[in-house]
């Protein structure tokens, strides 16, 4: 209802306006009336084109075009009534031969409160006190010409109620006297001018000027008084001029200036104490300085309580002292980008609490210290884009509690703390575009490189954007999908595949996905997995992929993925015909298939019999043990005459996988594995194997049995299993009764905590057999009370 009511209204006041315009359009023989919503007037006087564009009570705007000269008492009268007007304008019109007033009255304009006079060519004339006469109740002149080159000192006599005034004349000379009559006047704007000789009391009597510019006025220099007597002023331009310094206490009558500009000068330096007095100070601006200006002075912008935005930009900087912005708290933006800054010390931040927005892009920045923004708490955003940063560590951004927008694109980053973001908790975005990263991270770990990948951003969870593109990238990882995620851009990276079987499980839990992805200029594979993953997000969560059209498939290797159903439907249909043939023969041959799966069974059993009585050992060692193994340890086995050994050397270049793997499982569940762990063994078979892994393949290995020779170099890892060894599945070599602990147990289907006394006894070696392998044999009661007894070797 309410909508309906302001359009009602609106129509009505367009059609009131619409009305206005039309019963105001003058009927002038040498102009044309048009316009809907102002009142548009073509005019020709004289020859001369001029276009007069009104709105009631509002505005008039004269525009001459190619006129050199005017007569202005032929301008038709705008309105029946003589009406106020809050602004008139003349762009491109020769000064008039009489005071503005006349014009005005001659276009119906009783009185206005500002007045704009433009014309960029070289006019003719000059302005003198009768032009603004009777002009009393003007608040805003603007005087922008070309070709006048001096304004008379009693040229504002008439207009001493102006608060507003910009000049715009290309060498002008200003004397002392123009701007006396001024004495209301709170904005002066004086730019592209030729003001090479200011007088030092030029402004002394501007009492309540309050805005003053002197933009591209060509000033090189001021004297340290020149600012006395505008004790109000609040913002101060003195851009493009060319100063190349500052008096030290040239600020020091400006005790309420709140904002100052210094772009695109040549200071080569700074004073020290430029802005002591200003504590009123909120905005300082230099930019584009044309000189080097390399270091900036210590405490330079401290002690400044007031002080809430630095851009310093394009200046050259290399040094930024520790105490620039000491004890300046109420900073909240910083900007020093496009400098030639290389490193920052770790206090520079330390008192800026408030800061929200930090910018150091495009600097030469090559590592940052680990607490250079620990004081930020409440940093929103931080811009550390084209620099050459390589690592960032654990510390760096983990006490920016309030970050939301973090910039690192063209950096060399290699590698990223996996606890960079673990206390950020916004809902931030992100950007490391254009680097190396590719989030492997390799240990050292028992002489050997270990590779984990590890994503930074595990734990950071509703991120509004993280952009990854143009990194090393060629495995995805799970949680830059779940972690519900706005946007995600992984496009210009070596990614083949987007998904894996972890992130299958998590779309079954329904978890969060990303909404908007791009994964353009990546090598991903035509295939099945990548096209099923593709159509389950967007089906399931309705991810939206920006460009998806940009990978170059064709047609038929995507429809291919739907034949599996059909190869599926096939697979079951053969496996129901090929049941139901083997019903029906088993039915009619049943008789026959009983008697023949009866002799099967026995003959199995026969032969298990006669395989029970042999029992197998896989002897295990290392190829540099081989020698030992011979001379040793295979006479020994082969006393006992129920044992098969089968050798099972290894080197050092073979995968410590299969190894591992075997050990687990035996070959037969009967079959004893017996292990020569020596120096050279655990050199061979565990070289890549963390310590903590080899020990506990060891206490899982099942039907093993370890035999610790201290042959080959001294190894500490060695020699830390063989202290923590199990003692149930281990026994040393130089133990006295080696050999009537082993071969019992080797001969056994199980191993038991203890022997009877009748199995060691069966298992004795004969003396004469077992004397040349220097052997001491020991009563059997030594053999049961040795503390390398084994216990059960199955897990």
């Amino acid at each position: 209802m309410a909508c309906k009511l302001i359009q009602v209204l609106t129509i009505a006041l367009a059609i009131h306006v619409i009305d206005a315009t039309r019963l105001m359009c003058p009927s002038h023989p040498n102009c044309v009336c048009g316009g809907t919503f102002a009142l548009e007037l073509n005019c020709n006087i004289d020859g001369q084109v001029v276009k007069i564009n009104l709105l009631p009570n509002t505005y008039i705007s004269i525009r001459c075009e190619n006129v050199s000269s005017l007569d202005y008492s032929k301008l038709p009268k705008c309105a029946n009534e003589m009406n106020n007007f809050k602004s008139v304008s003349f762009k491109d019109c020769p000064v008039p031969k009489t005071s503005f007033k006349d014009v005005l009255e001659q276009l119906g304009v009783s009185k206005t409160m500002s007045l704009i006079f433009q014309n960029a060519k070289n006019l003719p004339g000059y302005f003198d006190r009768r032009h603004f006469a009777g002009l009393q109740d003007l608040t805003k002149l603007l005087l922008s010409v070309s070709g006048i080159t001096h304004l008379p000192d009693n040229l504002f006599m008439d207009v001493h109620n102006l608060t507003w005034l910009n000049i715009r004349c290309n060498s002008i000379n200003i004397s002392e006297q123009l701007f006396k009559p001024l004495e209301k006047l709170e904005t002066l704007e004086i730019s592209h001018n030729q003001m090479t000789n200011v007088s030092a009391n030029l402004f002394s009597h501007l009492a309540f000027l309050r805005k003053l510019s002197l933009w591209q006025s060509n000033v090189t220099w001021f004297s340290k008084d020149f600012f006395t007597g505008v004790n109000v002023l609040e913002e101060l331009d003195l851009s493009s001029n060319g100063l190349n310094e500052l008096p030290t206490l040239i600020f020091k009558p400006l005790i309420k200036l709140r904002k100052l500009t210094l772009f695109s000068n040549k200071f080569s330096t700074l004073p020290q104490n430029l802005f002591s007095t200003n504590n009123n100070l909120e905005t300082v601006i230099i930019l584009n300085n044309d000189v080097k200006m390399r270091e900036l002075p210590r405490r330079l912008f401290g002690n400044l309580l007031n002080l809430k935005q630095i851009y310093i930009q394009r200046c050259g900087l290399e040094i930024v002292p520790y105490d620039v912005f000491g004890n300046s708290s109420q900073l909240t933006n910083i900007s020093v980008a496009y400098n030639d800054i290389q490193s920052l010390q770790e206090s520079t931040f330390n008192d800026q609490i408030n800061l929200l927005e930090l910018d150091l892009s495009h600097n030469k920045l090559k590592n940052l210290e680990p607490k250079l923004f620990s004081s930020l708490v409440r940093l929103e955003k931080l811009n550390l884009a084209h620099n050459t940063i390589e690592e960032i560590s654990g510390l760096t951004f983990s006490s920016l509690l309030s970050l939301i927008d973090l910039n690192m694109e063209h950096n060399n980053l290699k590698t990223i703390s996996s606890y960079l973001f673990i206390n950020n908790k916004q809902r931030m975005s992100i950007s490391f575009a254009y680097n190396d990263l590719d989030f492997v991270n390799k240990e050292l770990s028992n002489n050997s490189w270990i590779v984990k990948r590890i994503s930074p951003f595990a734990m950071t969870y509703n991120l509004k954007l993280l952009n990854l593109s143009h990194n090393q990238f060629d495995v995805i990882q799970d949680d830059w999908w779940i972690n519900g995620h706005d946007y995600l851009d992984i496009s210009h990276n070596s990614i083949q595949y987007l998904t894996n079987q972890a992130i299958d499980a998590d779309l079954r839990l329904g978890n969060k996905l990303i909404k908007h992805i791009w994964i353009s200029q990546n090598p991903l594979k035509c295939n099945c997995r990548n096209f099923k993953f593709l159509d389950i997000i967007k089906e399931r969560t309705n991810v939206k992929v920006m460009d998806e059209n940009s990978i170059h498939c064709s047609v038929w290797t995507r429809e291919a993925c739907n034949i599996r159903f059909v190869i599926f439907v096939c697979f079951i249909s053969i496996s129901a015909s090929l049941s139901t043939i083997t019903m029906i023969c088993y039915f009619k041959y049943k008789r026959h298939i009983h008697s023949v799966l009866k002799n099967q069974l026995f003959n199995i059993s026969h032969s298990c019999e006669k395989k029970d009585k042999e029992r197998s050992v896989i002897l295990k060692y290392s190829e540099k043990d081989e020698e030992f193994v011979f001379k040793e340890i295979l006479p020994g086995l082969n006393v006992h005459k129920s044992l098969k050994v089968h050798m099972k050397p290894i080197s050092a270049n073979t995968s410590t996988y299969n190894f591992i793997k075997r050990l687990k499982n035996s070959s037969n569940e009967r079959d004893t594995t017996l292990v020569i762990f020596s120096s050279n063994y655990l050199m061979s078979a565990y070289s890549h194997v963390d310590i903590k892994k080899i020990r506990g393949e060891m206490l899982n290995a099942k039907n093993t049995v370890f035999v610790f020779t201290d042959m080959g170099a001294e190894n500490s890892i060695y020699a830390f299993l063989k202290e923590q060894r199990d003692r149930r599945t281990t026994i040393l070599w130089n133990n006295p009764n080696f050999w009537n602990i082993l071969l019992p147990v080797l001969s056994k289907e199980k191993c038991k905590l203890s022997f009877r006394v009748s199995d060691i006894q069966r298992a004795r070696i004969d003396p004469s057999n077992v004397s040349k392998f220097n052997f001491q044999t020991q009563n059997l009661a030594a053999s049961i009370n040795t503390s390398d007894t084994f216990a059960h070797c199955q897990v």
